[in-house]
């Protein structure tokens, strides 16, 4: 079965739409020794076993249990201390992961925002090596971050900071605690963005707190209920489902994995960029837009 992708074509088409890329997406990379980026949640496991402060770690345990990896993070930086940023890069940067189809695949929807939730450069990276800088990089915590909503560029926004700048990094619930206050102008910025274009979140998760809040409170503050669209794998409850549409106006759209590296996924995008492609012709000669 594939993804009905009606509702979002044209938008993508007529470039309103925001992608929004997780750390899903990075996981069809490959590094130095097979190695791939972790998950989030895998990400925390590993560090929790590597950590060199091992007193007490049924504590940090038992929030990786219960979902609440922000507090996780938080405590693993804390006894991780002077040598968090290097473990950071080791995992993240020195397996110098390559781009993999689905980043192609991304790229080739010609987006003209794209948000990535990913600090490890690898979309970045990719779109450089194709299109030879013609691609605007901001950070959330740039004075100008807001150049995306009106420009006349492509503009790759890192949500979450990236590893060249580690002090600046959205990773704890500190971090996310403080980003709210000293960098608010980028988080109008999203959500006018919210308001006047689709969000297509590809390879997230849904325990993103200021993502989740922004969804949220648009959902409730505006009557207008055009959903914004969650990709992702067969086998979300219907429960599930129904919440994140009534309560952040996301529409979910499943696809079938096919295989433990989600190739599910890369066909689904092939598709999309398929009937993107027949949008835009039909828009330059009906000059519909």
């Amino acid at each position: 079965m594939s993804i009905d992708w009606s509702e979002v074509a044209s938008d993508l088409a007529r470039r309103r739409a925001v992608l929004v890329i997780g750390s899903g997406i990075s996981r069809h990379s490959v590094g130095k020794d097979g190695k791939r980026p972790p998950l989030w949640r895998e990400f925390l496991v590993r560090a929790a076993e590597d950590c060199p402060t091992k007193d007490n770690i049924n504590v940090i345990q038992e929030a990786l249990d219960t979902g609440d990896y922000l507090h996780a993070c938080e405590w693993l930086k804390k006894r991780w201390d002077s040598r968090w940023v290097k473990y950071l890069r080791d995992t993240f940067s020195t397996p110098g992961y390559a781009a993999a189809e689905i980043h192609d695949q991304i790229l080739k929807l010609d987006g003209r925002i794209v948000f990535t939730l990913n600090f490890d450069g690898i979309y970045e990276r990719h779109a450089d090596n194709i299109h030879r800088g013609s691609h605007i990089v901001k950070n959330y915590y740039d004075e100008d971050v807001e150049e995306f909503l009106r420009g006349n560029g492509r503009y790759i926004v890192k949500v979450h900071g990236n590893l060249d700048n580690t002090l600046k990094l959205i990773f704890t619930q500190q971090d996310y605690s403080k980003a709210r206050i000293y960098n608010a102008a980028f988080y109008q910025a999203f959500d006018a963005a919210l308001l006047s274009h689709t969000f297509i979140f590809l390879g997230c998760g849904i325990h993103d707190p200021d993502i989740n809040l922004l969804l949220e409170n648009q959902n409730f503050r505006y009557q207008e209920h055009a959903p914004h669209f969650f990709v992702t794998s067969t086998g979300l409850s219907n429960e599930r489902k129904r919440s994140l549409r009534e309560n952040r106006n996301l529409k979910v759209l499943e696809y079938d994995p096919i295989d433990a590296n989600h190739s599910g996924l890369v066909e689904e995008l092939k598709l999309l960029n398929s009937i993107v492609e027949t949008e835009r012709y039909h828009l330059a000669n009906t000059t519909n837009w």
